[in-house]
C-alpha cells in the first residue's frame, strides 16, 4: 500500500516520505511539479531531484575565535578542549595579525616666503622711529637692560606613588590539561595502581592509622569505564577499584571512564571529596565538583579517601595475562 507525501511523492512509508523525508501528516509545500502530466490538465507529480548535502556544521573556538567542525574535540588552532572547556597551558590565545600603530603625521612646514627688499629711505625711517625709544635687550645710557624671566613656580609634592595590589588568582579545582594523557599513545591495556600515600594522610584530619606503604595493588581494567569505592551489599556496589581498606572512601566514591581516546575522572558526590594532583607539584586541596568529569593527564595522581592515591598505566604483557 503506498500514499503521497504532501510534496506529491509516492512512498511506502506512513510516517515519512521515503523520496524527500517530509513528514506524511505535514502541510502541502510550495513547490511546483515539473511537468504537465500527458494527456490530462494535471501536473506529473514524480520524485524530485535530491536536495543538496548541507555544509558541515561548525563551532569558533571561544579562547582564539578559530573555526573549527562541530564534532572536533580540540581547536585546530590553540588546543582549546571543547569536551571539559579548558583552554590550552602552552601559552595564549594566538595573536592576529592587524596593523601596527599608526605613526604620526608628520606636517609639511612650508619654508617663509622671502621678504622684498627695502629702499633706502624705508630703512632711515624705520631707524627715526625706533631712536628714543626704550627696548628691552638694547642698551640704554651705557646699561645693558635685559628681560627678567618669570620665576617658576614650585611644583607640588605628590607624595609616595600607592604600590598596586596584586590580584589574587581565583582558586581552581584543577588545572588546564597539558593535552598529553595517556590514552594518546596507543594501548590496548590499561591498569590502576592502588597506593598508600603518607604525604596524603599527613594533610587529612582523621583518627584513622594509616597502614605501612609498600607496594601498590593493581587493577587490570577490562572496560571503559570503572567504579571507585568500597564494597556494598546494601547499596550493590561492586567497585573494580577496590578501596575497601581505606574507611574514608564512600562506597560509591567516584568514576574512571574513557572514550577510547581519553580517561576522565568524576566524583560521585563522595564525602571526603575526590582530589587531582600532578607530579613533582603541592598536593591538591580543592575537590572536584560533583558530576563534572575531568580529563587525566599522564603525569597526573587521583587522590580520595583518608590515605588512598590512585594512578593510570599502561599494562605490561605480564600484567595482560594476569601474571603481574
Amino acid at each position: 500500500m503506498s500514499a503521497r507525501c504532501p510534496e506529491g511523492h509516492l512512498s511506502e512509508a506512513m510516517d515519512y516520505c521515503d523520496v524527500c523525508g517530509t513528514p506524511m501528516d505535514a502541510p502541502a509545500g510550495a513547490g511546483m511539479p515539473s511537468a504537465p502530466a500527458p494527456g490530462g490538465g494535471g501536473f506529473d507529480l514524480g520524485p524530485s531531484a535530491p536536495a543538496p548535502a548541507p555544509a558541515p556544521a561548525t563551532i569558533t573556538c571561544p579562547h582564539c575565535g578559530a573555526t573549527n567542525v562541530e564534532e572536533a574535540l580540540f581547536c585546530e588552532a590553540c588546543g582549546y578542549d571543547f569536551t571539559t572547556g579548558t583552554p590550552p597551558m602552552d601559552g595564549p590565545a594566538p595573536e592576529v595579525e592587524g596593523p601596527g600603530p599608526e605613526s604620526p603625521v608628520q606636517e609639511e612646514v612650508e619654508p617663509p616666503e622671502d621678504e622684498p627688499e627695502q629702499s633706502g629711505e624705508e630703512q632711515e625711517r624705520e631707524v627715526e622711529e625706533v631712536e628714543g625709544e626704550e627696548v628691552e635687550g638694547e642698551e640704554v645710557e651705557g646699561e645693558e637692560v635685559e628681560a627678567a624671566a618669570p620665576e617658576p613656580e614650585p611644583e607640588a609634592d605628590p607624595g609616595p606613588e600607592p604600590e598596586p595590589t596584586p590580584a589574587e588568582p581565583a582558586p581552581r579545582a584543577h588545572r588546564a590539561p597539558r593535552h598529553t594523557p595517556p590514552s594518546r599513545e596507543l594501548a590496548d591495556a590499561w591498569v590502576v595502581e592502588i597506593w598508600v600515600d603518607p604525604d596524603w594522610y599527613a594533610v587529612q584530619q582523621t583518627d584513622e592509622t594509616c597502614p605501612s606503604a609498600g607496594v601498590p595493588d593493581v587493577v587490570l581494567l577490562t572496560r571503559s569505564s570503572a567504579l571507585v569505592g568500597r564494597p556494598s551489599s546494601s547499596l550493590a556496589a561492586r567497585p573494580e577499584i577496590d578501596a575497601g581498606g581505606d574507611s574514608a572512601v564512600s562506597r560509591r566514591h567516584a568514576q574512571l571512564s574513557s572514550d577510547g581516546q581519553r580517561w576522565w575522572i568524576e566524583d560521585l558526590g563522595s564525602s571526603n571529596g575526590t582530589f587531582v594532583g600532578t607530579v613533582g607539584e603541592p598536593l591538591p586541596t580543592t575537590p572536584l565538583t560533583p558530576g563534572q568529569r575531568v580529563e587525566i593527564d599522564r603525569d597526573d595522581r587521583i587522590f580520595v579517601g583518608a590515605w588512598t592515591r590512585l594512578a593510570l598505566r599502561h599494562a605490561t604483557e605480564a600484567e595482560k595475562q594476569g601474571r603481574g
